[in-house]
């Protein structure tokens, strides 16, 4: 939406200070994140599973309010800019536990068959107008695709021939390019889901 910023961003990676509420979505994401590890731990008949940010966590008597605490405090420590409150802390708490038991707990990760949590893929597209080739200022030729590059954050199993993609979210239901709210016939074109669907249909 706005080139400055992209060129700022993405060209010479200066990143603006991140704000709050994306901030505690992180911290819910993280969590989840790691309730997904824990149960693909236990389908691999594994009692530990190993953290980024936690180390290692018993996968039989882990307690979910300690991950949430100790997630919380690594962040809002890591997110210095901000000013953290009690308030911030109880809406992490409050918005997981929806995640978990909303529908039933259909999206608790511990009740999915899990594939992979944080499935990153990086493919090229192996189409002619998705080739680019150019001059380096020293002479050199720079050549090859163009890629799709990014993280899923939860792929899970309905069935032998269904793979099911689950996209944490905790802000509010809109497009951010034009404030519009996503409906269910807006989310079948979708760019983001269009991604995870041509990367699940290429390395799976």
């Amino acid at each position: 939406m706005c080139e400055q910023q992209y060129f700022l961003q993405y060209v010479l990676g200066w990143q603006s200070p991140s704000n709050k509420k994306a901030d505690k979505g992180t911290i819910c994401h993280k969590v989840l994140e790691i309730l997904a590890g824990i149960k693909l731990s236990q389908q691999n008949s594994k009692t530990i599973y190993n953290d980024d940010i936690l180390g290692e966590i018993d996968t039989n008597e882990y307690v979910l309010s300690d991950i949430t605490e100790k997630i919380y405090k690594y962040y809002s420590a890591q997110f210095k800019h901000h000013k953290w409150e009690s308030v911030d802390f109880k809406d992490c708490t409050k918005w997981i536990n929806k995640a978990i038991t909303e529908y039933n707990g259909n999206f608790d990760p511990r009740s999915r068959d899990i594939v992979q949590p944080e499935q990153h893929f990086d493919i090229e597209i192996k189409k002619p107008w998705a080739k680019y080739e150019y001059k380096l200022t020293n002479g050199e030729i720079l050549s090859g695709y163009l890629a799709i590059k990014g993280t899923i954050d939860l792929i899970t199993r309905v069935n032998h021939n269904t793979f099911e993609i689950i996209d944490w979210k905790t802000g509010k239901r809109l497009d951010w390019a034009t404030g519009e709210e996503k409906t269910l016939s807006k989310l079948y074109k979708d760019p983001q889901l269009k991604m995870y669907h041509y990367e699940i249909d290429h390395c799976f």
